[in-house]
């Protein structure tokens, strides 16, 4: 037994050793992932989960399978009952968006986690450090036993059938399996177009997918049936096999009719796009034919009436177009020698025309005026009498030696000119216009007279409306810029 004290030297060597110990489990632990309180404490936002059992510290924080941190601390929030994990975001990921959104993700099929962030708006508000994430923002963890849970109990039977029997299908072909792992990643990336067409038609993929299982489920009960249709199918595959020469000349032929039908695919999608803006200019007038068909139809049985009738009448028509043209034919040297007095009877029409309202009226108004009845006064049948007007102003009274400013009489009103009589009738021009007031009444007449002149002869406003001249007559009539029209005769 050495009783002797250690020197100096074996001291230092044994603090050097412990030293470098405690170094080299510093570092294994920083390298797999740990922290020290030495170190300086990084940006760290928290989040809630309410499933996180297989959650545990130094799990890994990924983006879009990057990582970018790690879980540094895993507890119980008593307040709320759910797990609170603190993640710590390594410098160049952070500071991370407001909107950022967490969910749990299995790593492996041993139920590792990890927390999965998005990557939110990077033009968006920021998470200060130390900050939680709403619960709004964690999205729910779907565990593997939580959807076998949703299976009735014939299927989960159905399934632990299928498990074991796979087990027993895999016995010994380890190696098999290997292989077609290996290929499962190019198979992967083929068949994920393949789904995206099954989930674009899924209403069709579901009935096929029932359909089959009824296929299926009458084939189960059938062996000998099964039986046939294999015998049937091998005898399919054998007669396919004799026409192998036939259907690789098909196979060859098939590229060049592939690149046809492309060449005539890529002409329509050209028709196509020239016909969309017509199209686009139709389809407000189709929207506006439809009703116009449905009203249509209400005529159809007339329509159809018709057509049937007009069968004579087209029949007729053989001879009688034949006649027509025969009598045009002799009309055009009438037609010749009545071009100069058509001429000048066409300019009188066309002005008349301009007048159609007025002359209209002006037959309504003589017929209207004339149809006013009253009981005979021997009590036997109606009398007609005739409903007339006459102006009542202060020049129905006497002469006066100048028009006055109330005066609007215009015997060449333009066409249409009655329609305006809110505004007062326009007079022929301007200089119709006067400044001559209607006379006062004299003092001479007896009160009682001029009461009744004040009341019917006399208005409020004796001036009448605002005195206004009409356009020209020959430019509303014949366009030209004259007070009166002048009628050319047609060439």
């Amino acid at each position: 037994m050495n009783t002797q004290a250690p020197s100096a030297g074996r001291i230092l060597t044994m603090i050097a050793f412990a030293a470098s110990c405690i170094g080299l489990l510093l570092y294994l632990w920083i390298s797999f992932g740990g922290t020290s309180s030495l170190g300086a404490r990084g940006y760290e936002i928290s989040a809630e989960f309410a499933q996180a059992t297989e959650l545990g510290s130094q799990a890994d924080v990924r983006i879009s399978g990057v990582n970018v941190g790690k879980v540094i601390s895993v507890g119980l929030d008593r307040r709320t009952g759910l797990t609170r994990a603190v993640m710590e975001i390594d410098p160049q990921f952070a500071p991370r968006p407001a909107d950022t959104r967490a969910i749990l993700r299995q790593k492996t099929l041993l139920g590792e986690t990890y927390v999965e962030l998005s990557p939110g708006s990077p033009a968006g508000r920021k998470l200060a450090d130390g900050a939680t994430l709403p619960r709004g923002q964690i999205a729910p963890t779907v565990q593997l036993d939580q959807i076998l849970s949703t299976f009735d109990p014939a299927t989960r039977r159905a399934f632990e059938t299928w498990m074991q029997q796979q087990g027993t299908a895999l016995t010994g072909r380890g190696q098999d399996l290997n292989a077609a792992l290996a290929e499962l990643y190019p198979f992967a990336t083929n068949v994920d177009s393949v789904l995206a067409v099954l989930n674009r038609d899924s209403a069709a993929t579901s009935t096929l997918l029932n359909d089959g299982g009824q296929v299926f489920s009458a084939i189960a009960r059938s062996p000998a049936a099964l039986q046939q249709l294999i015998i049937n199918a091998n005898g399919a595959f054998s007669a396919t096999a004799a026409q192998s020469t036939a259907l690789a000349q098909t196979i060859q032929a098939f590229p060049p009719f592939l690149i046809a039908t492309k060449a005539t695919v890529d002409r329509v999608a050209r028709f196509a796009h020239t016909t969309k803006p017509l199209v686009d200019e139709l389809r407000p007038a189709a929207v506006q034919l439809t009703p116009a068909l449905k009203s249509l139809a209400v005529l159809a049985p007339q329509l159809k009436s018709l057509l049937v009738n007009v069968g004579p009448l087209t029949h007729t028509s053989s001879t009688g177009i034949p006649a027509l043209e025969h009598f045009l034919d002799d009309s055009v040297p009438l037609l010749t020698r009545a071009k100069p007095y058509l001429g000048g009877l066409i300019p009188v029409i066309d002005y008349i025309n301009t007048y159609r309202r007025e002359i209209a009226a002006f037959f309504a108004n003589g017929t209207a005026a004339a149809q006013a009845t009253l009981p005979a006064a021997s009590g036997h049948g109606l009398l007609h009498y005739v409903r007339i007007s006459n102006p009542i102003n202060p020049e129905t009274l006497t002469n006066y030696s100048h028009r006055l400013s109330s005066n609007r009489g215009n015997p060449y009103l333009v066409p249409d000119g009655y329609t305006a009589l809110s505004g007062g009738l326009p007079v022929f021009g301007s200089y119709l216009c006067t400044n001559n007031p209607p006379p006062a009444i004299g003092p001479t007449i007896s009160p009682s007279l001029a009461a009744v002149l004040s009341a019917d002869y006399y208005t409020s406003d004796p001036g009448g409306p605002p005195c206004k001249a009409q356009p020209p007559l020959g430019e509303e009539t014949t366009g030209q810029l004259q007070a009166f029209p002048q009628l050319q005769p047609t060439p």
